[in-house]
């Protein structure tokens, strides 16, 4: 077979399959049923596709609209509990240390460790020596005092 033969028959093959690919992807999405937006979120990055019957408006003011929210997209936080020593005060940086025993809802055993604090006046409850039952969550990579007793 002739070089260029060859090479129009590997263009088309490649072309026929991935049109067959990206035709067989959509199979699957009901594009005339409710909209959702995991059906909108799939569509990212789908230009150019045959979309009719989707609500594209819908679809949009959707995602905009979880941009804009969002704690929409973040479960809700877990409160926990632990009973501890305070061990330090840095009110300027907003952070307590406590040396605390087990978080059973966590599966953490005894330790000693930073926390920040969500609220300025529960410093009048924290001072160095004094054990404290203390209520916290976790966002993102912090834990937050949110009570003190």
């Amino acid at each position: 077979m002739k070089p260029t033969a060859t090479l129009s028959l590997i263009f088309v093959l490649t072309a026929s399959s991935l049109a067959f690919a990206q035709s067989g992807g959509m199979k699957d999405m009901d594009m005339h049923k409710g909209m959702n937006m995991q059906k909108c979120s799939d569509m990212k990055g789908m230009n150019g596709m045959d979309m009719k019957g989707m609500d594209m408006q819908k679809c949009q003011n959707m995602m905009n609209s979880q941009d804009k929210n969002p704690t929409a997209k973040q479960p809700k936080a877990v409160t926990h509990q632990a009973t501890g020593v305070v061990k330090a005060v840095d009110a300027a940086h907003g952070t307590v240390t406590l040396a605390h025993g087990p978080v059973k809802s966590l599966n953490w055993s005894a330790m000693t460790m930073g926390f920040s604090v969500k609220d300025k006046a529960l410093f009048d409850k924290l001072a160095v020596g004094k054990k404290v039952q203390v209520d916290f969550v976790q966002q993102e990579a912090n834990y937050v005092v949110t009570a003190v007793k």
